[in-house]
């Protein structure tokens, strides 16, 4: 609260202060008062109504600048009520009422959002659940049923299961924190895990297939990663040169982090678009006609880098687009 504020919000009562000071002073100059009572009378007079102002004044600005200092602490705005003091003056009251009510409110909508959102990813791994059923069902008749179109469909179903399980993790993608555990893990094997879950694509389509160094330790949590590594395979499948595919997955060992790469050689994405994979919805405008794209995949992973600590980066090498995820090598909250 600054001083120049209140005293133009004070002024008028200044002015009517001032007026009735000099109709005093010359009712008592008209009856020839003494003028040591006139002194004493002026001495009290701007004692009580300057006193008054300051009093009020330093009410106020305390009150104020101890909710704003609060206020600047806080990380939820909307919880300023809860940790301010009720003040003793009027319209302080009045203000305090009206922000509690005001939060009252806030809280009531925000529970109500976190309420439905719990529902809707309760609702979307019940869904997910069931939908594997079927799509189990159909992968198995389709193996046991040779026919011209079987490996085509079998890889259509596989798509199916990739946007379904993508659909769970970005559900559970919220809450991440109260379901990850911190392992001792070798890149080998998530990465063997990954490939292993696409080996039929890589055998149809003829793709080549390079790993390299990927036997090095790192801490993290093997299912949230092995679904980052997922997606970005997915994508590299998806786009990677149809004359001759090729893909490179390698690792390398720093002073204090991992740095695992999936190279491929496809289309890749304009210089001037680089900056926005991670953006959710984004698809490109380089080659990604021949494929429906959700733009989900990169900003899943970017999204999940983030709440495991890990470091992720996208960009281009002459013909290879190249995503990295970054280790770091140490042990918090590593599980017994």
């Amino acid at each position: 609260m600054k001083t120049i504020e209140f005293i133009k919000e004070k002024f008028l009562l200044l002015v009517a202060a001032i007026l009735v000071y000099l109709a005093m002073l010359s009712f008592m100059l008209i009856t020839k008062i003494q003028i040591e009572i006139v002194l004493v009378i002026t001495f009290l007079f701007w004692s009580y109504t300057l006193g008054s102002f300051v009093v009020e004044y330093m009410r106020r600005k305390n009150t104020y600048d101890e909710w704003m200092m609060t206020m600047e602490k806080l990380d939820q705005k909307y919880l300023l009520s809860e940790c301010m003091e009720e003040p003793n003056f009027l319209d302080g009251k009045i203000l305090y009422e009206l922000l509690k009510e005001c939060d009252k409110s806030m809280l009531d909508h925000v529970n109500e959002y976190k309420y439905r959102q719990l529902d809707y990813k309760e609702y979307i791994e019940m869904w997910v659940h069931e939908i594997k059923t079927p799509l189990a069902a159909a992968k198995l008749i389709l193996e046991n049923n040779p026919s011209p179109v079987r490996d085509s469909l079998l890889e259509e179903v596989n798509k199916v299961e990739d946007y379904v399980e993508q659909a769970l993790f970005y559900a559970r993608s919220s809450t991440l924190e109260k379901d990850y555990i911190i392992k001792k893990f070798t890149l080998e094997e998530m990465v063997n895990k990954v490939i292993r879950k696409h080996s039929k694509i890589f055998i149809m389509r003829g793709i080549g297939l390079k790993l390299e160094n990927l036997d090095l330790n790192v801490y993290t949590d093997n299912k949230w990663v092995e679904f980052i590594l997922d997606q970005i395979l997915v994508n590299a499948l998806k786009y990677c040169d149809a004359s001759q595919p090729q893909i490179e997955i390698c690792a390398c060992q720093y002073a204090n982090s991992v740095l695992l790469e999936i190279k491929d050689n496809g289309s890749g994405v304009a210089d001037n678009e680089i900056g926005r994979v991670f953006d959710r919805g984004f698809t490109g405008s380089r080659g990604r006609k021949q494929e429906a794209s959700t733009g989900l995949g990169l900003y899943l992973c970017k999204q999940l880098c983030n709440k495991l600590n890990l470091g992720i980066d996208f960009r281009m090498s002459g013909h290879q687009t190249i995503v990295g995820i970054t280790f770091p090598l140490n042990t918090y909250n590593l599980a017994d």
